[in-house]
């Protein structure tokens, strides 16, 4: 009787911490004979409560992680933990080394042998049989046939089914992401500029053209990393983040749980990995001047870092390649004796060996994560195990629960988009291939693998494809657009992005008009073109750019005829509004007219507010003496307005005349410098700010310099 109402507790205790869970679930399909551990970094303590100190290993506290197979030898009461109610004794293997200790039932999945009241979101199925483990008063199980595959997502159903079929010992662990699979594409996810790679020699259809991405007014990609690099579309990135493209034998290994275990890889294994190599059968030093192997050192990282050593070594071979290089050599100009075997730190740019080894030399790195990490990687050996540390606590192990080549590309796992190991989106292809080849040569492809796939909410019925394969330029902008009516063209500064252009009013005179269109890209077509009728009132006309990929892009023109012959001015605007001019000098403004079209007579008056300061004749502005003055220009009912500043004689820095030394007069030689304004000769004066009758980029330098306080004057 108490054993029910012990249970009956239970059931509810952990029915509410349920509810109250993160929204991560893991669904498991595979027979256990013991115990799982069913959450991330939980604790073995000394004794049945939390009050009871943490197991520690090697000076670390011991953290066992989902999946961790361990023995349930009783299941006790808690006499000092109202919140945990029921502990598990346990044994376990931890790094090579038993032991024993107590951890909260909620956090251990029992297996259909024991007796004990258990609660999990586990359906274990193997290829002989389905055992379903579910929250109730008593602990309860359903065996069903085969055939019978429930709890598995309908959508990955007939790929699991045909590879236990195949590998009846292989178990598969669905991990419900709880997130929405059309959230994954975003700027805040795989959509952000940068995260999601492709190299040069794969389809332009295949690239982003996204802002950041690409620019279509000079039609240039726009390298992420390095310069063979590009931004992946989003069906690019959809095909690569659907589990369903690799729940097959070729690429079934991105999935395959990276902690170590130590029963089914060995040292031999490690040596078909590392077999025609860079490292093949060669020997380093430890730290303490012992010659190993490399595949002994990767089986020694292995150990300490809880990481598993086919994935070490198969790592290095995918960052590095089979031949090695600079982050391997330890002769990288500049960072001679340094060596990073995974490329940490290797982040994008135009030196990412370089930017690793600056991380091998320890530069930036806290002194304790130095000592975590066995900073500097001045040798072999502490890069190779350093590193390792480095992946099981950011990866493997960590709160990201990145513990396959899936999740360390594509972190749904944690959540966190940004913290990804690597931007090659289909690097995860090639390292898993690459350990299928090695498992498949050793002969252990039927071992007792363990698999964790990604599950995501609403995801689309059948698999996601990539786009079709092509190089066909996808620009359909125009460079520029004419309207010509006469001799004069109604566009006024035309912008590619803009697709829609009012032209305004014309007089009932004007029946046709001449439209002209240059496309961006030499390959793209354009129609719509040439002379067009005008009708009384509102005309819109379509001008179509066809890309050389097929895309459309489509610019209309609207142009209002009047009844009448005569076409009002709307409004004057002036080439400048606000200027700074030395004593002496002298710049002319312009108008311009809105409509353009307009028949009204386009005679301007000109006034200055100042002629002491300022006068003006024609638009041509002189300057007079220091102070400051209005210019108004007057067309029929319309003006408009500049202002004007005279400083007396030109000072030193003070390209632009206005008064105050900034950084915006030492951008005005950059732009003089490279042809792009030019300057009159108060302004070379100025621009001189080392008097040596010269306009150089060190004038504009000095500038920064005293912006700086480097330099006290000019």
């Amino acid at each position: 009787m108490q054993d029910k109402v012990f249970r009956s507790i239970l059931s509810m205790v952990l029915c509410i911490a349920f509810l109250f869970s993160l929204s991560f679930s893991f669904v498991s399909y595979a027979a256990s004979q013991t115990g799982s551990i069913n959450m991330d970094y939980v604790r073995v303590r000394t004794g049945a409560g939390t009050n009871y100190s943490t197991l520690t290993y090697g000076g670390s506290n011991v953290l066992l992680s989902t999946g961790y197979s361990v023995t349930v030898t009783e299941t006790v009461k808690s006499t000092s933990d109202t919140t945990n109610l029921t502990w598990c004794h346990i044994s376990f293997t931890y790094l090579n080394k038993k032991m024993e200790g107590y951890v909260a039932s909620q956090f251990v999945t029992i297996s259909k042998e024991t007796t004990t009241a258990t609660t999990t979101t586990a359906t274990t199925i193997t290829k002989q049989s389905t055992t379903t483990t579910t929250t109730t008063s008593s602990s309860s199980s359903t065996t069903a046939s085969s055939t019978d595959l429930t709890g598995i997502p309908k959508e990955y159903k007939s790929y699991i089914s045909k590879l236990l079929t195949s590998h009846p010992k292989w178990k598969f662990v669905i991990y419900n992401t709880g997130l929405e699979w059309d959230s994954l594409f975003g700027t805040n996810a795989e959509g952000y500029v940068g995260r999601s790679l492709i190299p040069s020699t794969y389809p332009l259809s295949w690239r982003s053209t996204a802002a950041g991405c690409y620019n279509w007014r000079t039609d240039k990609w726009i390298a992420q990393d390095s310069s063979s690099w590009y931004q992946a579309n989003t069906e690019t990135i959809a095909y690569y983040m659907d589990p369903r493209n690799f729940l097959n034998e070729n690429y079934v290994f991105m999935f395959e749980s990276l902690s170590f275990d130590s029963s089914t890889q060995t040292l031999a294994g490690v040596n078909k990995i590392l077999s025609g190599s860079f490292m093949d059968g060669k020997s380093i030093k430890d730290t303490n001047n012992k010659s190993l192997t490399y595949a002994q050192t990767y089986i020694k990282a292995a150990t300490t870092s809880n990481v598993s050593p086919y994935h070490l070594a198969s790592r290095t071979i995918q960052e590095v390649g089979k031949n090695g290089s600079g982050s391997t050599s330890g002769t990288y100009n500049g960072y001679e004796g340094y060596y990073n075997f995974y490329n940490i730190g290797a982040t994008q740019g135009t030196s990412p060996i370089a930017n690793g080894l600056s991380y091998a030399k320890g530069v930036g790195v806290s002194e304790a994560n130095k000592t975590k990490y066995m900073l500097p990687w001045n040798s072999q050996y502490k890069a190779i195990v350093g590193g390792a540390i480095w992946i099981g606590n950011g990866y493997i192990n960590s709160v990201n629960k990145q513990n396959t080549i899936y999740f360390q590309k594509f972190n749904t796992s944690g959540g966190n988009f940004g913290h990804q190991y690597m931007g090659n989106i289909v690097a995860p292809l090639t390292e898993s291939k690459s350990v299928l080849s090695t498992y498949s040569s050793m002969g252990i492809l039927d071992s007792a693998f363990t698999f964790i796939v990604p599950y995501y909410k609403n995801m689309p019925s059948s698999a996601c494809q990539l786009p079709e394969k092509n190089n066909l330029n996808p620009n359909n902008y125009l460079y520029a657009l004419y309207v010509y009516n006469g001799s004069t063209d109604l566009v006024s500064g035309f912008d590619p992005a803009v697709t829609t252009w009012d032209l305004g009013t014309v007089s009932s005179s004007t029946t046709k008009l001449n439209i002209n269109a240059t496309p961006v890209n030499s390959a793209a077509t354009v129609s719509g073109t040439g002379n067009v009728s005008l009708e009384t009132g509102e005309n819109s006309f379509n001008i179509t750019v066809k890309a050389a990929n097929g895309n459309k892009r489509v610019y209309t023109v609207k142009v209002n005829r009047s009844k009448s012959s005569s076409v009002a001015l709307k409004s004057i605007a002036l080439s400048s509004s606000d200027i700074s001019l030395y004593k002496g000098d002298s710049k002319t403004l312009t108008v311009s007219y809105n409509p353009t079209s307009t028949t009204v007579d386009k005679t301007v008056t000109w006034i200055s507010s100042n002629t002491k300061v300022a006068k003006v004749s024609n638009g041509k502005i002189t300057a007079v003496a220091a102070g400051t003055a209005t210019i108004t220009a007057t067309v029929g009912s319309c003006s408009a307005t500049c202002k004007v500043k005279v400083s007396e004689k030109a000072v030193k820095g003070d390209v632009d005349a206005d008064g105050v030394i900034t950084i915006s007069d030492a951008l005005m030689i950059f732009k003089y410098k490279s042809s792009e304004i030019s300057f009159d000769s108060i302004a070379m004066t100025a621009a001189d700010t080392d008097g040596n009758g010269k306009i150089e980029i060190v004038d504009a330098l000095r500038i920064f310099k005293y912006k700086s306080g480097e330099i006290s004057s000019l």
